[in-house]
């Protein structure tokens, strides 16, 4: 940008994006010579993630706030729901009770299907529940994903693990219904208000993914909701991100923590990853004792954003599909403009690579125990 936005406030930075961003729009355009413009990373090689994850940030790396860099300039855009969306080009879910904001269309079936890769890269593996892997080639064991859209997850097991008979439930009709290489049986359907299945239905239920439309105090019941409909000793999985981003610039505290800010606000758990295991344990209280989860194992793993390869370049393009995907209402929450948003969603792209930046992902399974 010219200006060192670390020195700023994060009100400073968002002033000096929008000035820049009118300066643009009152300055002929000029052509430039593609050889006057160089990459300060061109020339270095990319920077490689240790051998081994690290869930837990180093000593060096200060654990940075949600959501102090946030800036609110609009309380009424944090609440945007998808029916109040006239004008955009993209389609989203129509159930009015839940508060899920992301489209439900083929744009984000892309952005969805390019996240999935990522998280196979950063776990090394579909099913991160070992124990489970005894029981997918028996042609008895039925399996569920919970939040399925087009069946991406379910289509890749299937792949490997032929004979299950898969099932899928999501809110977005429109993608579940969808023809899938595993023959996955999906159905219409809300966790946040009871799965259409009778208990003790399945032998593993996988749900990931899901921390901007679950309520922080819908957690343990939606936990609880996943073991009703899973057999005795069956397993269940879930994959959860923490809305905190380590090694910040400027541009991405403020875009990160303006969207924490906006889901805590909305009653979101920005720490959901984090508070899985926690859930898990509130599962025997909630059924009074009839239903508990056992061998809770956790794994958690920080994940490279725009540096250390492959995964790192993926997990940027996912983040930043996901920013201009919530061009609809974030710039109205900033005070921005869409022409300013999208400069800065450009800085915060240039500013992870420069400072290797991350973020963590857990991954908890258990086992279901019913008395």
């Amino acid at each position: 940008m010219g200006n060192d936005l670390s020195k700023l406030s994060p009100k400073g930075v968002i002033h000096a994006i929008r000035t820049r961003s009118q300066r643009k729009t009152q300055t002929p355009p000029q052509s430039i010579k593609a050889e006057s413009v160089t990459s300060n990373l061109a020339s270095s090689p990319a920077p490689t993630p240790n051998p081994e994850a690290t869930p837990v940030p180093p000593v060096s790396v200060a654990r940075p706030s949600a959501i102090d860099g946030a800036v609110l300039n609009d309380e009424d855009a944090i609440y945007w729901h998808p029916s109040q969306d006239e004008s955009s080009d993209r389609e989203y879910h129509q159930v009015q009770s839940s508060d899920y904001f992301l489209p439900s269309d083929m744009q984000e079936q892309s952005r969805l299907d390019l996240q999935h890769h990522m998280l196979v890269m950063l776990f090394k593996d579909l099913i991160i529940c070992t124990p489970v892997k005894q029981i997918m080639t028996k042609k008895s064991t039925k399996v569920l994903d919970v939040g399925c859209a087009m069946g991406t997850w379910l289509d890749a097991v299937y792949r490997i693990y032929l004979n299950p008979e898969y099932h899928g439930v999501d809110i977005a009709d429109e993608l579940n219904q969808w023809d899938k290489m595993s023959l996955a049986k999906c159905v219409f359907g809300n966790v946040l208000e009871g799965l259409p299945y009778e208990d003790n239905t399945f032998n593993f239920v996988h749900q990931r993914l899901l921390f901007t439309g679950v309520p922080k105090t819908k957690w343990p019941a939606v936990v609880a909701e996943l073991a009703r409909v899973t057999k005795h000793g069956g397993w269940i999985q879930m994959l959860e991100y923490d809305m905190v981003t380590y090694r910040q610039g400027p541009s991405s505290r403020i875009l990160g923590e303006t969207f924490a800010a906006m889901l805590d606000k909305r009653g979101m758990d920005i720490r959901a990853g984090t508070n899985l295991v926690g859930y898990m344990n509130e599962v025997a209280t909630i059924s009074g004792g009839s239903v508990r989860l056992a061998n809770i194992t956790q794994k958690a793993v920080s994940c490279p954003l725009g540096w250390g390869g492959k995964v790192g370049d993926l997990f940027l393009q996912d983040s930043t599909k996901a920013l201009m995907t919530m061009k609809t209402f974030l710039p109205k929450i900033m005070g921005l403009s869409n022409e300013a948003y999208e400069d800065l969603v450009g800085e915060f792209k240039s500013e992870c690579a420069r400072n290797q930046s991350f973020g963590n992902f857990t991954c908890v399974y258990a086992q279901v125990v019913k008395n």
